[in-house]
């Protein structure tokens, strides 16, 4: 199968074809400009500004991240009043303004980039990002941006080195590499690059985009390092940057037919298996987050898929596939996106707008034709299995404490004893010898990371052992005795239960501290 004709296939009109999204975006944002002039006089300034402008001119001007929250927000503000951490009308309206005196320039570059001189483009600058440099820009639009991240995250953007620029080009080379007409589409709804510190209110978020901050994607500075990561990274923000511009102009979601500038509070509906829920069941999405993995992951299965098969001609260049942060496994990639599109099709259509249908049919048709070993439907043993050994990961670099040693112990004893019931149902007890209830609980071990290697090393002889039993390796329950329980469904309990164990122990006081041995 020539995999590179789908290169072609996902960047075809409507739904992946970029002119087309972005042109119909400007008509969408150009109509809010309008809408907004009787009462911001701003507004009518910049629609004005903009009929009369270049097209490259308006392209930068009208993906502008702050210019965009700005229109929004007194969208917004007309309707239901100011939010928490929104821009004031008056700034609102001084932004805009600001914007419409930058297009009346003739202006190639965007209106947070200040002073052009010296701009670090990833690529091209006619249709690629630049990564942003705080405070470069000192006048209103980059204090207020600036301002604006710093209440939004709770933190706010770093500067950009040498060293990031260098990472950040070479995975946007690897991307046009492997896939030069999807990812240069992508990449052209992203105007900036944020660098985030990987530490504090960024901890934990290696990569990032809002549909209430479009134009700007953030990554992880402490992961900027295998140029296979970033590619993925670059790519997945990218695409949801895209999904964010088709979503202004189009019937993603029904709520989007009337064009309101803020979405009711909604149901959550679809669990995202293979991720750690933590205490607020995070891993619990709504139909907008569910279709834009499920857009992201379609994509992400064909680059994963390109770059396993051109990683040995690449590895001189662009080092192994494999290396720390290595990228999704096309495997991954392909069961998740089947995933996410079964439960979009149970869980969330009737959520649906006209055009989030087709273009759940249309991704789904590529899938279909790119994934020729598909999961049965309904399947999720693999998925569940997936968060199970995540979990495990994270703990290794968890700090020790006696209050984690206690859940570990009683959640090896726990899961010890969920394995045999598991092994019973499907009648495999001659692989009971195979695992022993954890220690007891009490002081701590002689050694501070003997609690987490010990629990490691038992959920990956359980998870591969559940594995390689399954005759499909997605599922138990053709192995069940008829009548019983679903085997499947025991796995996931066992795991969603632990899930919810970890993430209280994790978030206990004393969580992290260890008593003193004597």
């Amino acid at each position: 199968m020539d995999l590179n004709a789908f290169d072609t296939a996902l960047s075809r009109k409507p739904f992946g074809d970029s002119p087309y999204v972005r042109d119909q975006m400007h008509l969408a944002f150009k109509r809010r400009l309008e809408g907004l002039s009787p009462s911001v006089p701003a507004a009518g300034h910049l629609l004005t500004a903009l009929r009369r402008a270049r097209p490259r001119t308006e392209y930068r001007a009208l993906g502008d991240p702050l210019l965009r929250q700005a229109v929004q927000q007194l969208l917004a503000q007309e309707t239901i009043g100011p939010r928490r951490n929104s821009l004031s009308p008056q700034v609102c309206a001084e932004v805009i303004e600001a914007v419409a005196q930058h297009v009346e320039t003739g202006a190639d570059h965007g209106p947070l980039q200040g002073d052009p001189v010296g701009a670090q483009w990833l690529g091209d600058p006619s249709d690629t990002p630049w990564v942003y440099s705080p405070g470069r820009d000192d006048g209103l639009l980059g204090r207020t941006f600036d301002r604006f991240v710093e209440q939004q995250f709770a933190a706010g953007l770093e500067q950009p080195d040498e060293g990031d620029l260098a990472r950040l080009r070479q995975g946007y080379r690897l991307l046009g590499e492997l896939l030069p007409l999807t990812s240069r589409g992508a990449l052209s709804h992203t105007h900036l690059i944020g660098i985030t510190s990987g530490t504090d209110a960024w901890a934990g978020k290696a990569s990032s985009s809002q549909f209430t901050l479009v134009g700007i994607v953030f990554l992880n500075r402490k992961l900027l390092q295998n140029p296979w990561w970033v590619a993925e990274h670059l790519l997945h923000e990218a695409l949801h940057q895209k999904l964010y511009d088709f979503r202004h102009a189009h019937s993603v979601l029904a709520r989007d037919l009337d064009d309101s500038p803020h979405a009711p509070t909604e149901v959550r509906r679809v669990v995202s298996l293979w991720n750690v829920p933590g205490l607020d069941g995070n891993n619990r999405w709504n139909a907008h987050r569910t279709m834009a993995a499920f857009h992201v992951y379609v994509h992400l299965a064909l680059l994963c898929s390109l770059a396993e098969q051109h990683a040995p001609r690449l590895r001189d260049v662009h080092g192994p596939l494999d290396a720390p942060s290595p990228m999704t496994s096309s495997r991954k990639a392909f069961e998740r996106a089947r995933y996410l599109a079964e439960n979009l099709r149970s869980e969330c259509w009737d959520e649906l707008g006209l055009a989030g249908r087709r273009m759940v049919d249309w991704l789904s048709a590529v899938l279909d034709a790119m994934d020729q070993a598909p999961p049965p439907a309904g399947s999720f043993l693999h998925l569940i299995l997936d968060r199970y050994l995540k979990e495990a990961r994270r703990l290794r670099k968890a700090p020790a404490s006696d209050d984690l040693a206690t859940t570990l112990a009683a959640l090896e004893r726990s899961e010890a004893e969920a394995f045999r019931e598991v092994l019973s149902a499907v009648g495999a007890e001659e692989q009971l010898h195979t695992v022993t209830a954890g220690p007891a609980p009490g002081p701590a071990r002689e050694h501070d990371t003997g609690d987490h290697a010990a629990f490691a090393q038992q959920r990956h002889h359980i998870a591969d052992t559940l594995l390689r039993l399954a005759p499909n390796g997605y599922s138990l329950d053709s192995l069940c005795r008829a009548p019983g329980p679903s085997a499947d469904e025991m796995v996931r309990v066992m795991v969603e239960a632990s899930s919810r164990e970890l993430a209280a122990a994790s978030s206990r006081p004393d969580q992290g501290r260890r008593t003193p041995r004597r």
